[in-house]
């Protein structure tokens, strides 16, 4: 099972986090609606990592990454904190996971196929040089094989340095 799952929707709100009389200008409280007319409430923090550092607007469409080993608050809309953001282009799918040495990710659905079109690099924006494998990855790509596992040649990852 992956660690993380996501929430894909389009924003209908972003304010402030407000707990009683005080208000976290450093955390914002994003109201997101599902294709299927859901409402999820997502808190993005100053350490949820934004891809190319876009600032979250009304209508935008996104997928929020949340850890699901987390605690969360039982409420209604449902809660969550965000670990990851991406702004997905039409057809274009995300995914953040542990991929082990053969580009494999944990719940065995996905391998990666890496070309010389992939652009690979580090939260911080710096190319990452190395091999990609043993380490938790934000893959961005476009079409899949309908192989079991299906396979991808991914335009773009961004790689979580860690120790598992």
């Amino acid at each position: 099972m992956t660690r993380f799952s996501p929430l894909e929707g389009i924003v209908t709100s972003v304010t402030p986090l407000q707990s009683g009389n005080f208000t976290s200008y450093c955390t914002l409280l994003v109201y997101i609606q599902t294709m299927y007319q859901e409402t999820y409430q997502v808190l993005v923090s100053s350490s949820t990592y934004v891809l190319d550092q876009k600032p979250i607007r009304r209508g935008d469409t996104i997928i929020a990454f949340y850890d699901t080993t987390a605690p969360m608050p039982l409420m209604e809309p449902p809660q969550y904190q965000a670990v990851a953001v991406v702004f997905p282009c039409k057809g274009e799918y995300a995914m953040l996971d542990y991929f082990d040495r053969n580009l494999r990710n944990s719940g065995n659905t996905l391998v990666l196929n890496l070309s010389q079109n992939t652009s690979m690099q580090l939260p911080n924006g710096q190319y990452y040089l190395g091999v990609p494998g043993n380490q938790y990855l934000l893959v961005l790509y476009t079409a899949t094989t309908r192989s079991i596992p299906a396979q991808t040649a991914p335009h773009r990852l961004i790689v979580f340095c860690s120790d598992r």
